[in-house]
This record gives structure tokens, sequence and C-alpha cells, in this order.
């Protein structure tokens, strides 16, 4: 059974009478790459500084590693990146070695591996010249700093172009699957953290509405092939008998179904040949964002 690395039960943050955050509980197992996903403004940010002891929650309560008391003490064990800042007059390694000794960390060789990993090795320059790239990967590094069991990463590919991307996301599956770390990732880009997230929390306007599995994910936003017929009984007949499908909705004349969506004309030649008039037959799919927008908007999903 997995440890629960991090668990809320009704965060709550309020700033006079604006609500940021409302009773939002979420849980973060030991091995997930979490993707917590919502909107500009959703409240993701707000999540993660009273989980960092950056705001204090105005209700609900949040446990480390299973326990509430001596939060400060376990906040200690995680890695973050909120609004990466660093000296600007220091360049990549400066900065972490300041950081290292902030934290206590003696291991020269953890800035000469975490400079390599983020791709800033003998990068010589001050963070005040470095694009959005750069300084997101230098806030990636000093997040991973210590290899912390738990690492908070807020937004962490805004602003990066494709590739920058394509290397954080590479980075955060290293960690992941060599040191075993846990990670909580914040993203209103759905569909890039699909290609790197094992679950998803949906926030919308300080809500917590949803948490799924990547699998659960999916099943809501797999391929289906519509068809409609003169006769749905005995289009189902023959896609049973010919194909042994077993896994289609038939309301009336109209069938949906979930497998073969890429046999669609081996079917519509099986049930023409049948002597069954085809009215129909379409490809449908529903996006990751179409999902998203589904869900967030209020439509049951």
């Amino acid at each position: 059974m997995k440890q629960t690395m991090l668990k809320t039960h009704g965060l709550t943050k309020k700033y006079g009478q604006f609500t940021a955050l409302n009773q939002a509980s979420l849980t973060l197992e030991q091995g997930d790459i979490y993707g917590l996903v919502g909107r500009n403004g959703a409240g993701k940010t707000t999540f993660f500084k009273c989980v960092m002891g950056l705001a204090k929650p105005t209700a609900g309560e949040i446990e480390i590693g299973g326990s509430s008391a001596n939060l400060n003490e376990a906040r200690q064990q995680i890695g973050f990146m909120i609004n990466a800042a660093f000296f600007p007059y220091l360049n990549p390694k400066q900065n972490l070695e300041y950081l290292a000794m902030i934290k206590g960390i003696t291991d020269k060789g953890e800035i000469e591996r975490l400079l390599k990993l983020v791709q800033l090795d003998g990068v010589k320059k001050p963070f005040k010249a470095f694009s959005m790239g750069m300084k997101q990967r230098l806030g990636l590094a000093a997040a991973l700093m210590g290899r912390p069991p738990i690492v908070v990463l807020d937004e962490p590919i805004n602003g990066l172009d494709p590739q920058g991307i394509a290397d954080i996301r590479n980075i955060l599956q290293l960690e992941n699957e060599k040191n075993g770390t846990t990670f909580i990732v914040s993203s209103h880009i759905l569909s890039e953290l699909d290609l790197v997230a094992t679950r998803f929390g949906f926030i919308e306007q300080g809500n917590l509405v949803k948490e799924i599995s990547h699998t659960e994910l999916h099943e809501h936003t797999k391929k289906a092939l519509v068809i409609e017929v003169d006769d749905g009984q005995k289009a189902l007949a023959v896609l049973q008998s010919k194909f042994g499908i077993t896994d289609v909705s038939v309301d009336g004349n109209k069938l949906v179904l979930e497998s073969n969506v890429e046999k669609s004309n081996v079917i519509a030649r099986a049930l023409f040949n049948e002597g069954l008039e085809l009215f129909r037959l379409s490809p449908q799919e529903t996006t990751l964002e179409e999902y998203f927008m589904g869900l967030v908007g209020g439509q049951n999903v």
C-alpha cells in the first residue's frame, strides 16, 4: 500500500470576502506525479502557499507524511518552486551554493549534479541575464536540491518553448523513476501534464472539483465510433457475430462502439452486405481540453 505523502482536509483561504481556496481536500501518494490543473487564478498557487506555510489557511488541515504535527519541520522535507527568485547578480552555481549553505548541504557534488541535470553547467552569466527558460531550470534545480521526497512545482513550464517543456518533463520522469521523488505540479495546460502525470486534480474558483487517475482520465476521453442504421438490433447482431464486438451501446437505431474504431471501413462494408441502410458512421473523441472545460464548466462528466 502506498504511503500518503501529503493530505489536505477542507483547506480554505480567504482574503477578506474573497475565497481563494474553498474546502480543498487533496491526497498525494508516494511516487505520484500529480497534476494540479486549473485556469489562471483558479487557486493553484494559493493551495501551494498554504501547504508550504507561505500563507496561513483560514480553515482546514494539512498532513505531511501522515501527520499534522510539527508542520514547519515536516516542510523541510519538501522542495518547492513558487515564483522562483534568486540573487540577480549571481550565476547559477553561485546561487545554488548559497541555497546549499542555507539548507546545510555540504556535498559539493550535489550542486554539480543539479546543474548538469537542468543543463546549466558551465553557464557563467548572472541570473538577471537569464531567459525565462533558464530561470525555470534554475528554479527546478533549487527545488530538487538534497533529493527531497516531495517536490512542489508551480507552473514550471510557463513561458517555455516546446524543447524547454520536453526537458522539464524528462527531468521529472527521471527523478521520479531514479530517486522515487513524489511531485505535485500545477499547470493550466492539461495536454502537457497528460504526458507526465499519473494522477490529476482539477481546481476551479478555489474548489477542487475532481481527483482522477491517468487511466480514468483517458476512459473519459477515449475514441468511439457512432453508427446510425435503419435497424439497430440487426446491426448489433452483425457486429457481435462477425467482429465479436460486445462493448457497444444501443439507443434505438444508433450504436456507439468503444473498440474497433480503426475498422470503420470494414464495419461499414459488413453492415451494407447484410442489407442494412447506413445513415451515419463517424469517429467521436472527447479531447482532454473538452473534458476539462466540461468539468470546470459544471457539465456532467
